[in-house]
Parts: C-alpha cells; structure tokens; sequence
C-alpha cells in the first residue's frame, strides 16, 4: 500500500501549490492587466463608499442624528488604529519593524519614523477648515460638482510629482469621467451661486478649488510614501501613524463642535457604524493606493456614485431622471475606456484565390480579340 512520490510529482505539486497561491496576482488582459486582488481592491472600494454615502444620509437625512462630525471621524482613526495594530500582532510580516522589539519598542519606531505623514494630516486638516470656508459662501451643490475635478487634479499631480504619463486617450477618459459625475451631481442638487459678483462668492469658489488641489496633491503624496520610499514601512504602519496624527487634529475639532461636553454623548450604534465604514474606507484608500495608484482610487469613487445613485433611488426614493441616466452612462462608459488599453486589431488577409491557368486557345482568342479591337480604335481616330 506503500506509494513512493516521485520527484517528477513533487515538482507538479508545487507548480499547481504556487499557481493556486498566486491566482489573485495573475494580471487579467481585458481589465487594463489589473489582476484578481487589484480589482478586489477597486470593487470593495466603491462598495464601501457606497454604503458610506448612503449610511450618512440615512443618518443625517432621515433619522437626523445630532452627532459631531468631527467626533465621527476621531472614532473612525480610532478603528483603523486599532484594525492595523491587529493586523501586525496577528503576523509580524505586516510591520517594517524588527522582530526582536517589544509592543512598545515597534510603537517607538513607528513614532520617530512618522515625519513624512505629518504631511498628509496637516493637509487633510487645512482641507476640512476649507471646505468649512467653502461651504458657508457658496451652495452645497456647486461645491459638489466642482469636488468631481478632483480626479483631474490627482492625475496632474501624478505627472508632476510622480513623473507618470497618461494616454491621451486616457486624460479624455478623465474629462468624460469627471464630467458625467458632474452631470449627476448637479441633477441631485442644483446649484443655486447667488451673486456672481460678490466677495464671498469668489472666496467661497476658491477654497473649494484650493481643496480640490490639495486633495489631488495628498492622494499622490500619499502614493509616492507607500511607494517610493526606501524604508522598510508597510500599509498597517503608514495607517497606525495617519491615524494617530489625524486622530489628534479631529479632538480639538470635537470639542468646540459640542461645546465642552463629551464628545461621544450623542452617538447611537448607527453612528458607530458609519464610523466603523469610514474607518475600512480609511484603510481600503491606502491599499488601493498601494496596490493600484491615486487615479484608479478616484475613479472607484466616481463608480461609487453612479452606484450611489442607483441604490438610492431603491432605497431613500431619490429621483433619477433622463440627465442622471445620462451621466451615469458616462461616467461607467468612461471609466472602461480609460481601463481599455486600446490595442490595434489586426487586419485579416485575405488568401490569395487559385487562379485557373488559362489555355492556349484561350491566350490566341484574347490576343486576336486585342488586336481588333486595337485596330478599330485606330480607325476611329483617322476618321476623326
């Protein structure tokens, strides 16, 4: 009963091992050669803004929860730090640290390695203080539409900072993209400007494009640190140092939003869980960043409104009319170009067809044949 493996059978054994290890890595030609675990990626990140957009309105729009903003946001860096944190106790291999230091010790070298990330909390505080400044000069439904530009602001700054170069097929992409996602949110919430020619209307205008330029310069900061760099930092630690950094911005803005008191008073489970998903966004952004770039995150948040819409209009009733079917088509249409390669086809040839050899009785008919009708011509022009 005894069965000797042969060398030839482990060597199969641990081809097909490694093959059904890695089949999330293997590049997929139809999908701009993204493989199973970057679409993974992009598909849970649009599901998740998804459900985070419409868990928000749901909670402000219907049930009318009274809780801090910004105390939403400082429960949400507290799960993600704590989700990263689980993940480098439940393996060693997630953290750049050395495996010979305590809890602790990895903590301490987190924190003296965490300057570069100083940047991205301090931009995304002055991002919050202008939108704060934006929105109460101008409508709620301008500076939506003018966040969409946001996708061409994060790929300039890929040229920029990064050195990558688009097809112009794909910054075509991006306008339509942009440009559809403008369409829907201008549909669901008219703008109403005001006074064009007002002072507030222009300082309102231009801190909304002053975040819009710092969100598309962070996004592909951000990328380059996870990237770029030559320390040994992986995503959970960029995220436990984010997270504390950003932590720490959010409690003084918790604490002037309820005025003293604390600052969790208000909260119910359902703000728990929106929380709880703005916190997995957190999370998924930086692998989607890591694995994928800063463009493809954007636009995994532009399918996300499309998707957004759709489910809406099931679930809290909102209206979808003939322009926001429109813009939808642009916006899914859009982003599959911008994932289509744009390979050339090649043209078929066409087999040459067998020709019959012709016979000598045919050869002399068509020579005496050209040689009358020669003539004739001949004498048409003399009688000419």
């Amino acid at each position: 009963w005894a069965h000797s493996v042969s060398q030839e059978e482990v060597e199969v054994d641990n081809i097909l091992y490694i093959s059904r290890k890695s089949w999330w890595l293997t590049p997929r030609p139809m999908l701009a050669n993204l493989s199973y675990l970057q679409i993974i990626i992009l598909v849970a990140t649009c599901a998740q803004n998804t459900g985070y957009v419409l868990l928000r309105r749901f909670s402000q729009g219907v049930v009318h929860e009274k809780a801090s903003p910004g105390a939403i946001l400082l429960l949400g860096e507290v799960f993600k730090l704590v989700a990263s944190a689980a993940m480098i106790v439940k393996d060693a291999s997630h953290t750049g640290a050395q495996k010979d230091l305590s809890p602790w010790g990895k903590f301490m070298w987190m924190m003296s390695t965490s300057k570069v990330m100083l940047v991205p909390a301090a931009v995304y505080l002055a991002m919050n203080m202008l939108s704060f400044i934006a929105l109460a000069r101008i409508d709620a439904g301008l500076f939506t539409i003018l966040a969409q530009a946001k996708i061409l602001t994060t790929a300039l700054f890929g040229r920029v900072m990064m050195g990558k170069e688009l097809h112009n097929r794909k910054w075509r992409a991006l306008v339509l993209v942009a440009c559809g996602a403008m369409l829907i949110t201008n549909q669901r919430a008219p703008a109403s400007v005001g006074n064009f020619m007002s002072y507030d209307f222009y300082l309102g205008t231009g801190a909304a494009l002053l975040e819009i330029t710092l969100s598309g310069a962070v996004s592909v900061y951000f990328e380059k640190v996870l990237k770029g760099t030559t320390t040994p930092h992986t995503v959970w630690d960029r995220n436990i140092q984010l997270a504390i950094m950003s932590g720490i911005t959010y409690v003084p803005i918790s604490l002037m939003e309820t005025r003293g008191q604390f600052i969790f008073s208000s909260f119910t489970m359902l703000t728990v869980l929106v929380s709880l998903l703005g916190a997995l966004g957190g999370i998924l952004v930086a692998l989607c960043v890591r694995y994928t770039d800063a463009v493809m995150k954007c636009l995994a948040t532009c399918a996300s409104i499309v998707l957004t819409t759709v489910l809406g209009s099931l679930w809290l009733g909102a209206k979808v009319d003939f322009v926001i079917a429109v813009g939808s088509g642009i916006v899914v249409v859009s982003i599959l170009n911008y994932f289509d390669e744009g390979g050339v086809l090649v043209p078929t040839v066409q087999q040459p067809s067998k020709e019959v050899p012709l016979k000598e009785t045919d050869i002399e008919g068509g020579g005496s044949q050209t040689a009358d009708r020669a003539e004739r011509n001949q004498q048409g022009k003399d009688a000419n």
